[in-house]
Formats: structure tokens, C-alpha cells, sequence
């Protein structure tokens, strides 16, 4: 394995990891995280897996560090400290306000059909009110929602369940079937309406579980309730790397319509095509206690919008 190889993980990956090895055990980190402890004692499989280091000696009841994750937890606890004073500082640069609703966007989502028209709309109602608004991978909005780096997220509807529903608000603003994504080459791009069964055969395209495990694991609850396996031929960083890793006639990977590239006119080679009976969609989420009244009044708009 090369040493950028050894470089591929995400800083949620690390603040997970810093989290566990406070607590000394997955139960309490993931009380503290609003997660689950199945996607931790994942995430942190994957993580020694991708690094070839061995993290923690696991016993019935508790966790050690080993001697390379006592290293990696005092590094990686200064590494995100700065990284974190780091966008404090930028957002002071830029003449941020205290008062600005901050918002988290899926990197992957088109905006024009997503965001912009609930920000038009908000603008005209609130015109005084200051944002901030950050695109980043499904990973990285669930990071900075819990951290309070961000007031409110927009993320796909599967991504839910990733968090606590005790600390955690949500609003679904956009429901819609799951999407096929093919090559026009693809015997399935002639079907309008195509059934996941149809899949069976297919080589999917998914983003690594190292980044976010939520994507593959709906892939494989899809799959699971119509009797078969998903076969995973090629991992991505990201969404947005998706479409450009359709390189065979028998490729595929999942999304909805908010994808970016959906229907893009640039994109001819490929075609979307919904699935039948399927459910997909928009989430937005925030924590309870935040009073701040700038998300009161997004909240209290987006309750009466569905895009």
C-alpha cells in the first residue's frame, strides 16, 4: 500500500476515532456522537483496515489504544483543534457575523433545484439575515451539525437514521424514488420505469464505506428486499465522483433526482431512470436546543415546502 494510499480517510473518521478513544468504549462515544454503535465500531474497522494499523485491543468490557493509536490520538486531537481554529479564523476574515445561520448543502445536490429557491424565498421574507452556506459530503455535514458548525444540514433522506432523533429535529422537504444511473449502452436505458430486481446482474458503482457507510448500506437494504446481493465493482471519495466511474455497459449506481448531474445535457452518454417503489428524498436537520432565531424562521418556512 502507498503512502497516499495510507492518507484516503476523512476528518470525521478522525473525530470519530478521537471519540471512542476518549470514552473507552463505542456505547458512550456514540451517546456522545448521536450515532449509532454499529456505524462506529464500523467506521473504525474500515479506519484500521485503510491505515494497517492496529487502533485498540478490544476486551469484554472496555478498549485500550495500543501503543500507534495512543500516537494517532494525541496527533490527530491537535491536528482538528487547529483545523477547527482555523475555519474560526477564515470566517472572521471574511467579516463573518455572529449572528449568521449556517448552512450545510450536500456537495452532490444541484442547487438550482434544491437550496437557491428556498433562499429566494427566505430573502424576500427576512431580507436582514445573514448566511453562510457550505457544500460538502454527506460525512462531513453530519461532522459539523453535531460539532454546531453548522445550525442546519440538507442531506439525503437514508442519511437520517445516522443520527439521534432525542437531539435531532428533522423536516422531509422533497420525496421521490431512488434513481438508476447507466451508460446509454446499458439494456436497461431502454426501460422506462425499470425495478430494482432488474439490478440482479449489475456491477454498482457506491461511495466507500470509509467516507459513508450509510450510502452502501441503503444499496444493500435495496437489494436485500428483492432477493439479492449488490455486487460493488469500484469505490468513490464521493457523490460527485460517481458519474464519471460508469465506465462499463454494465455499470450503475444509485441516486434521485437532486443528484447534480441528473439529466444533465453534458452528461449524453448517461441516462436516469427512476425506480419503481422506492424511496428517496430531502431531509433537513438541526439540533433541538438551537434557538437561534434565523433557523426559527428557515424552520418555520420549510414546513410549508415542498420542492
Amino acid at each position: 500500500m502507498s503512502q497516499r494510499e495510507y492518507l484516503r480517510i476523512s476528518t470525521l473518521q478522525m473525530h470519530y476515532f478521537i471519540e471512542v478513544a476518549s470514552c473507552g468504549s463505542f456505547t458512550s462515544a456514540s451517546q456522545h456522537l448521536y450515532t449509532t454503535q454499529s456505524t462506529l465500531s464500523k467506521t473504525i474497522s474500515a479506519l484500521e483496515k485503510n491505515l494497517d494499523v492496529q487502533l485498540f485491543i478490544r476486551s469484554h468490557k472496555r478498549l485500550y489504544l495500543t501503543e500507534a493509536g495512543r500516537h494517532l490520538y494525541e496527533r490527530w486531537k491537535k491536528i482538528l483543534s487547529e483545523l477547527e481554529h482555523s475555519v474560526e479564523e477564515s470566517r472572521i476574515l471574511q467579516g463573518g457575523h455572529a449572528d449568521t445561520l449556517t448552512i450545510g448543502i450536500l456537495d452532490s445536490y444541484d442547487p438550482k433545484r434544491t437550496l437557491n429557491p428556498i433562499l429566494h424565498r427566505f430573502f424576500q421574507e427576512y431580507p436582514q439575515s445573514n448566511i453562510s452556506v457550505s457544500a460538502c459530503p454527506a460525512q462531513e455535514i453530519r461532522k459539523q451539525l453535531i460539532t454546531g458548525n453548522l445550525d442546519v444540514a440538507f442531506t439525503v433522506l437514508y442519511d437520517l437514521e445516522q443520527l439521534s432523533e432525542e437531539s435531532f429535529d428533522s423536516a422531509v422537504i422533497g420525496e421521490c424514488d431512488h434513481s438508476v444511473a447507466m451508460l446509454t449502452t446499458n439494456p436497461l436505458a431502454k426501460k422506462e420505469y425499470p425495478d430494482v430486481s432488474e439490478l440482479k446482474d449489475c456491477d454498482f458503482v457506491g461511495i466507500s464505506p470509509l467516507y459513508t457507510p450509510s450510502y452502501c448500506g441503503m444499496i444493500k437494504d435495496l437489494c436485500a428486499s428483492h432477493g439479492f446481493e449488490p455486487h460493488f465493482i469500484r469505490y468513490t471519495e464521493n457523490a460527485i465522483s460517481l458519474i464519471y466511474n460508469l465506465i462499463h455497459e454494465n455499470d450503475v449506481f444509485i441516486c434521485d433526482k437532486y443528484y447534480r448531474d441528473y439529466q444533465n445535457p453534458s452528461m449524453q452518454m448517461v441516462q436516469f431512470r427512476p425506480l419503481v417503489h422506492t424511496k428517496s428524498g430531502i431531509v433537513v436537520i438541526w439540533k433541538k436546543n438551537n434557538t437561534k432565531k434565523e433557523l426559527l424562521n428557515l424552520i418555520g418556512l420549510l414546513r410549508q415546502t415542498i420542492i
